[in-house]
């Protein structure tokens, strides 16, 4: 993953967003770029609830938190990344909020569930209904196995997962995915998994063609990559649900073609299905222009 700014987590009080930051802080290593805490205080009943009471206990919130990044950080073999941590605790609507702060950072992070879900499944009604709307990546965080407070070096992974898995298709948008998964996939060690979905009536031969050269594409893009193609047959929401039980993050661009057609401004049918059921991690990439694209044009 290649960021291009600053990253923002969502920060409510519960142990899915204090996660998501840690994962933020890590990937953060080396950026130069700043980890943007933010609360947002949404008062039940504005006539009575005290702002100032509410606001004073989100700033405690952060700080507390602030100082537990800061010993993880420290903590890393090859000491502190120096990633400046700031904090802003804010009253009004939370998906307006992080919407609005997410207009020009590289990365906008949120926990899966948040303070009323800790023990469910379920996506919580902010990070199913943010990502639609964000101009930026948007990262919907999943623990798989342990904490990522348990090593400050790297983040958890599955015993014996799949690593990193994208949906592919001959879209633009599944190729500035691709390039965005392969990153994260180099960088953590990680194998890289290219789903392409085969439909009956479609041309298999071809498909396979444009699969194996955006294959040689991206290993020429990351070398040492270690990745692999997949073809399946399926409808592409639960080929992708299903691959997400192994993976450790699962990729998919905002917008595409054929089998994992994405988002425009809103989540698409397929994207909403794999947001709301994925169980692990899921990046939300949108289009950005990248000379990389055109390599993969002409391969292709």
């Amino acid at each position: 993953m290649e960021l291009s700014g600053d990253v923002f987590v969502g920060i409510d009080g519960s142990v899915q967003s204090d996660e998501a930051a840690a994962w933020a802080l890590k990937e953060l290593r080396g950026t130069g770029h700043a980890l943007r805490l933010v609360h947002v205080i949404t008062p039940a009943h504005l006539e009575i609830d005290d702002e100032a009471e509410l606001r004073e206990a989100g700033e405690q919130l952060l700080t507390s938190l602030s100082s537990r990044l800061a010993e993880l950080d420290a903590a890393h073999p090859e000491g502190a990344s120096g990633t400046e941590i700031r904090t802003e605790a804010v009253v009004g609507d939370a998906g307006e909020v992080l919407s609005d702060r997410a207009y020009d950072a590289g990365l906008l992070v949120l926990g899966h569930h948040g303070t009323g879900q800790v023990n469910s499944r379920r996506i919580g009604t902010v990070s199913f209904g943010l990502p639609g709307h964000a101009l930026s990546a948007v990262l919907v965080h999943a623990a798989a196995e342990g904490s990522e407070f348990d090593d400050p070096a790297s983040h958890p992974v599955r015993t014996g997962g799949a690593g990193v898995v994208v949906g592919l298709d001959t879209s633009e948008y599944a190729g500035v995915a691709a390039l965005d998964a392969a990153s994260f996939a180099v960088r953590n060690d990680l194998p890289l998994r290219l789903l392409v979905g085969i439909d009956a009536l479609s041309e298999r031969t071809l498909a396979e063609r444009r699969a194996r050269a955006d294959l040689a594409w991206l290993r020429e893009a990351y070398p040492g990559l270690e990745a692999e193609v997949e073809f399946l047959s399926g409808e592409p929401a639960a080929l992708l649900i299903q691959a997400s039980a192994t993976a450790d993050l699962l990729v998919l661009g905002k917008r595409g073609l054929g089998r994992f057609e994405g988002m425009t401004s809103q989540l698409g049918r397929t994207s909403s299905a794999v947001l709301s059921a994925a169980l692990s991690s899921v990046l939300l990439v949108p289009y950005r222009r990248d000379p990389r694209l055109w390599e993969r044009r002409a391969e292709g």
